[in-house]
């Protein structure tokens, strides 16, 4: 598509290909009111002999030489009326190159590999690397679509449940157009987190990808499938196309326009485009899927090539067909001719290959400043801890979530004194009792009301400073995160450090007290909303989730969680906490970015209780950090997941609150924003 201006029309021409008895015949549908009659061009057993003969020269790695089963194949389909046809098409100056679509009628006929069909005459005039045509595979439909305007970055998801490492070398071969702001990499899916479960809770969550990559398996008997990762009981796991595509439904309707099926070691044959072909039928625009397996390499070189000409700035910029044709020639000269280059085969929805439009985009390169050097780890084995603090660095350089919890000696150290103050003789409590604990037990010998105050007189003036969150917050993305503190001192921070910024603050009232508080700061003054404007966008707006309340911004005071029962009764749904439509908002850009836990432990029961209601049956995201002080005896359970959703393992960062402040307040500003 060209850059400046939109796309002239493109030209089509449309052959079904259809079995009668051992014959197989075709008819030719095409542009300026072209309609064939039914034709026979070949029996069945000659194509059979061409798949076989094309697969064998790809298994082998080899060119197909000589040529002349392909060009026969060639000469027979484009006889008559379908040359004529093509050549009237190809007359037309100004736009780009027919679109020709092979329609199959049976299901032998989509493995076949027509796009290696090749011209007479020429030097390697095969259909599928062709500067004169594009050819793909059609599905009928009567719901065609526009392409998809993207203004920005095109999101993409990748799900791979048997092979852990290909989304990273994926990632890698891509990131040049991640760093150009051309590409949003979302989280894969990998591993466990390929279950079922995890799969459709993803689908079902913001935000929505506009290209979704598998790799792994697939079946066609008895139904079209693919193979996700091994259910809890090691059980094989297989989630019907039909019943994906439902899932996808409205997806499809919005941003997704591209599937990709990607086969990895040990697919079957005709898998893979089987399940294209019935995605497509269901409401795919696009399907990308390989008609054999082939090397790990070539399937790589192939992502890279075809997502480098459909996603950055090049003349093939959002055209899927043009960008396979340069992606199959790309493999066709860097493979020595290999017929491995026929592999990769598309299944188009509509008569225009023309998927996003990116006549208005901007692409905003994320802002990546350099790891400062790392400051000396207290407590660690080897000096000085520079792999965790470049795992701190990467995942701050991209959009992430912060969970800020209430651990802090500074800002409950008064209150917790007065408590203990006010329970003598057979009230007295331990020294060590948690906070929950020790205000349970003031709530049961004085009654909810005499709590209150007590927490007034202690917050009511100045606040407890605390200089990590003002570190953190002057990196902190946009996008949703959650304070557990009972003040403002994170609002605060993030309004004296962005005053430009829109900041919406949200906190849960008591139960039975309907909508939770709204609160935005418009850059100059604090609002009190009705509900979230109509076009608020979660993963582009800054929003504060404030689940155990307090003190807000202004200040505004409501009684926050500071006992047992609270926690048990108000932190066990956070969908009907903050309204199930409000919860939907909110929760899922939390459970699909990576993490960064400050201030939480796994030793209180009420961290562990929010960590599975935010993220429900998942585990966190591989990138996800927790920071822990030097010493810290649970760091081994956070590594190995005990007490965490699903058993997840989180990364440890164990080190003092002053080289880590260093490290977060050398960090360019804004690096993740």
């Amino acid at each position: 598509m060209a850059q400046d201006g939109a796309a002239p029309p493109r030209l089509w021409l449309e052959v079904d290909i259809a079995q009668a008895g051992d014959e197989v015949q075709e008819v030719t549908r095409a542009d300026m009111n072209v309609h064939t009659r039914p034709r026979t061009f070949s029996r069945k057993d000659v194509i059979e002999q061409f798949k076989a003969w094309v697969q064998a020269a790809a298994r082998q790695s080899s060119p197909l030489a000589p040529a002349a089963q392909a060009e026969q194949l060639h000469d027979a389909l484009f006889q008559s009326e379908v040359l004529a046809a093509f050549s009237s098409l190809q007359r037309v100056v100004g736009v780009p190159p027919p679109l020709m679509r092979l329609m199959p009628q049976h299901r032998d006929l989509e493995g076949v590999p027509w796009e290696a069909m090749c011209k007479r005459g020429g030097e390697a005039e095969f259909l599928g690397i062709s500067q004169e045509m594009c050819l793909v595979r059609g599905v009928h439909t009567t719901r065609p679509s526009r392409p998809h305007r993207v203004d920005g970055a095109i999101r993409m998801l990748v799900i791979s449940p048997l092979d852990e490492d290909r989304p990273g070398l994926m990632k890698e071969d891509l990131q040049p157009a991640i760093d150009s702001g051309h590409l949003e990499w979302l989280e894969p899916l990998v591993g466990s987190r390929a279950r079922l479960e995890f799969v459709e809770q993803r689908l079902m969550k913001a935000p929505v990808p506009h290209i979704l990559h598998f790799i792994g398996h697939g079946r066609a008997l008895p139904t079209p499938a693919l193979q996700l990762a091994d259910d809890a009981d090691g059980q094989e796991s297989w989630l019907k196309v039909a019943l994906l595509a439902r899932l996808l439904q409205p997806a499809f309707g919005d941003a997704l326009r591209l599937v990709t099926l990607e086969s990895c070691s040990g697919a079957q044959p005709d898998s893979l485009t089987s399940a294209a072909a019935r995605l497509g039928d269901l409401g795919a625009d696009a399907v990308v899927a390989h008609l054999w397996p082939v090397r790990a390499k070539v399937a790589r070189h192939c992502s890279k090539a075809f997502y480098h000409a459909l996603i950055e700035k090049t003349v093939h910029a959002g055209d899927v067909a043009r960008s396979l044709q340069a992606a199959r020639f790309s493999l066709y000269t860097t493979f020595e001719e290999s017929a491995e280059a026929f592999s990769p085969v598309l299944y188009l929805r509509n008569r225009d290959s023309l998927l996003f439009d990116f006549q208005t985009r901007t692409p905003t390169p994320p802002q990546v400043s350099d790891v400062a050097p790392s400051p000396v780890v207290s407590g660690a084995r080897e000096p000085p801890g520079s792999s965790e603090l470049q795992g701190l660095g990467d995942l701050m350089k991209r959009p992430f979530c912060l969970v800020l919890g209430d651990r802090w000696n500074e800002s409950l150290t008064g209150f917790r004194q007065t408590l203990h103050d006010n329970l003598t003789g057979p009230w007295a409590a331990p020294s060590g009792l948690p906070m929950s604990a020790l205000a349970q037990r003031y709530v049961l010998k004085s009654g909810a009301k005499a709590l209150s105050p007590l927490f007034q007189d202690e917050f009511r003036g100045a606040m407890p400073s605390l200089p990590l969150v003002e570190s953190f917050a002057a990196h902190l993305p946009p996008g949703v995160h959650i304070t557990l503190l009972r003040t403002p001192l994170l609002e605060d921070a993030l309004v004296r450090l962005h005053p430009e910024r829109t900041l919406y603050v949200v906190q849960p009232l008591p139960p039975g007290s309907g909508m939770p508080s709204l609160r935005m700061w418009d850059g100059k003054k604090w609002r009190q909303l009705g509900a979230l404007p109509a076009k608020f966008d979660p993963e582009r707006e800054m929003t504060l989730v404030r689940l155990y309340r307090g003190y807000l911004a202004g200040p505004v005071f409501e009684m926050p969680l500071l006992t047992e029962d609270d926690y048990l009764t108000e932190v066990r749904d956070l969908e009907s906490v903050l309204m199930p439509e409000l919860a939907d908002l909110l929760l899922g850009p939390l459970r699909n970015r990576p993490t960064l836990l400050v201030g939480m432990s796994l030793l209180m029961w009420h961290h562990r209780l929010l960590l599975h209601q935010i993220f429900d049956t998942r585990p966190l995201s591989e990138r996800s950090r927790v920071l822990l002080e030097p010493g810290e005896p649970e760091a081994e359970s956070w590594q190995r997941g005990r007490g965490l959703p699903c058993n997840g393992p989180v990364r440890v960062i164990q080190i003092d609150e002053r080289p880590l402040r260093a490290f977060v307040d050398a960090l360019a500003p804004g690096a993740a924003s």
